[in-house]
């Protein structure tokens, strides 16, 4: 009965690892975190302006990670202090937002304003419309990750013999890494680059020409957050909850000695799959140049 609950526990927690990994790469999109940045950082220089929010204050991991253990540390204050389980997440995850939004607003308006050389301007009501939604989805993302570190502290069996504080920066640099490896390349192949033969390279004259025009108006970071959260939102929270749920299930279901070779054997199994999807891939739409 103890291994059912503990699975139903581990269910769950791949559950919240799919929220907090669609919630995450969507917040990307929004404040452009990582992949288009080195593109909208030069479009102003050969000319294109454009409307898209530009933060960059760190590459994915590294932001999400922070904002985890920020928000994870504050957790382990609450309830050190006996606060209930919920409403310390539930501020920890406010205060963090909180903090992130600051860094995102100052950044936008650093990054733009640096550009006025080349008469990009900043438009204010990019604030308006996207810091509010960055915010929500931040709020989710950072909520999901704090909880399900909750639940592999103190709820799994074996328990991660780690604290909070710690686990919530490791699940928030994981969630990172793989927002910044799978959202991103469907953020960039289908939007910021349809116009461009598939595999083929960026010429650096033409980094600066994103897709800043759309058929009624200027493309903002909005619209692509419209664009990616029919795919590659989904298919980050998807990623990561499955990381999640196969490295919980194996030593749940099996003993110490069994689960590695339970997770060696799908390791191999998973990257034959990948093998198998490129060199499909490859033949269907050309090699790469």
């Amino acid at each position: 009965m103890d291994m059912i609950s503990n699975l139903l526990l581990v269910a769950f927690m791949g559950l919240i690892a799919i929220v907090a990994g669609i919630f995450e790469d969507l917040e990307s999109d929004v404040a452009s975190t990582s992949n288009p940045n080195s593109q909208v950082q030069l479009a102003p220089q050969v000319g294109k302006l454009h409307k898209f929010f530009n933060r960059a204050i760190s590459g994915e991991p590294l932001l999400v990670g922070c904002m985890s253990v920020i928000a994870g540390s504050l957790c382990y204050a609450f309830l050190s202090n006996g606060y209930n389980v919920l409403f310390a997440i539930f501020i920890s995850a406010i205060i963090a937002t909180a903090i992130q939004a600051i860094l995102s607003v100052t950044s936008y308006m650093g990054r733009i304003t640096s550009q006025s050389l080349y008469n990009q301007p900043l438009f204010m009501d990019m604030l308006y419309k996207h810091v509010p939604v960055m915010m929500a989805f931040a709020f989710v993302s950072i909520f999901s990750v704090v909880l399900l570190s909750y639940l592999m502290v103190y709820l799994l069996v074996p328990a991660v013999n780690l604290s909070l504080p710690i686990v919530t920066a490791f699940m928030g640099i994981t969630l990172g890494s793989i927002g910044s490896a799978v959202g991103d390349i469907h953020y960039g192949a289908e939007k910021l680059y349809q116009n461009q033969e598939f595999g083929s390279g960026l010429p650096v004259s033409n980094s600066g020409n994103i897709t800043r025009m759309s058929s009624l108006g200027s493309n903002n970071s909005i619209d692509v957050l419209h664009f990616c959260s029919k795919f590659a939102g989904p298919l980050t929270g998807l990623a990561f909850g499955v990381v999640i749920f196969l490295s919980f299930w194996t030593t749940t279901v099996f003993t110490v000695e069994y689960a590695y070779i339970v997770s060696i054997i799908l390791v191999v199994l998973i990257t034959l799959l990948n093998y198998l999807l490129e060199r499909n891939t490859r033949k269907k739409y050309g090699k790469y140049q």
